[in-house]
């Protein structure tokens, strides 16, 4: 009960932030593979409060992103029980809709090659892909809230209405996310300027959380590297691909000062 009556007020405090604005409808996404589907899936708090109750945010979609997973039938059961109790909207098996979704954005699995010093395979970089790609695709809204199975809000943060605010009015805040694990004098680091809740950079982007309008990424933007990104470890991965564009394009990203998501 205390829990609903908390959403309830962070809900009504957003729509009087939008005033007589429609609120623009947002999809929750967050993707489970085999080491983390069991406490997304089964721990009872995990998913409803820490990833998504605790934004308080009314999502119009609530979308599971089924990764690689050694026993899909049990996942597949689990996340059906996750639906029938309220908590997602639905789920989308990344497997099945891979050939066509990369035909769309123009990639093909032997796009993602690791870094000699990476100590990750081929492998491992499509499926980094596949989850938030498989979001980006699958999502009904305008908007998108991705974070990764191992991301999780602590406490309450109210946060999505103020960045949604902005990223109405000005055109080139194309990505916001919450600080990362506390890191505030990082995040302020990477800025280069500040503008009342957030702060706003050139360099920056993680696939840990990412709030997007979804016909900017859902878009074939995926084919360009630059030399400057390969700070980002691991290869070419999904995280280094979106930050070559948003360099090449201008894009910007704005890092709420005010509240932090944990990333294990």
């Amino acid at each position: 009960m205390f829990y609903r009556e908390r959403f309830n007020t962070c809900v009504e405090k957003i729509r009087q932030t939008f005033g007589t604005s429609p609120l623009p409808e947002v999809t929750f996404a967050t993707t489970c593979w085999e080491r983390d589907w069991r406490q997304i899936l089964l721990d009872p708090e995990y998913l409803r409060v820490r990833q998504i109750g605790n934004h308080g945010f009314p999502f119009a979609e609530k979308l599971l992103i089924i990764n690689n997973v050694d026993d899909l039938s049990a996942v597949k059961r689990a996340a059906q029980k996750k639906i029938d109790e309220g908590i997602i909207t639905r789920f989308v098996v990344a497997d099945e809709i891979a050939e066509k979704m990369f035909s769309y954005f123009r990639l093909h699995r032997s796009h993602f090659q690791p870094s000699l010093e990476s100590g990750v395979g081929a492998d491992w970089l499509y499926y980094n892909a596949l989850g938030p790609l498989a979001a980006v695709y699958s999502a009904k809204n305008p908007y998108l809230l991705y974070t990764t199975g191992d991301v999780w809000l602590e406490e309450p943060v109210s946060w999505i209405a103020k960045a949604l605010l902005k990223m109405e009015k000005k055109e080139m805040y194309k990505v916001a996310n919450l600080t990362w694990n506390k890191k505030y004098a990082e995040a302020k680091k990477e800025a280069y300027t500040r503008e009342k809740n957030f702060y706003i950079s050139r360099i920056g982007f993680s696939d840990q959380m990412f709030l997007v309008k979804k016909s900017d990424f859902c878009a074939p933007i995926y084919g360009e590297i630059r030399e400057d990104t390969h700070h980002v470890p691991r290869g070419d991965v999904f995280e280094k691909r979106v930050l070559s564009y948003m360099k090449n394009h201008g894009w910007e990203r704005m890092t709420y000062r005010h509240g932090f998501y944990t990333h294990a």
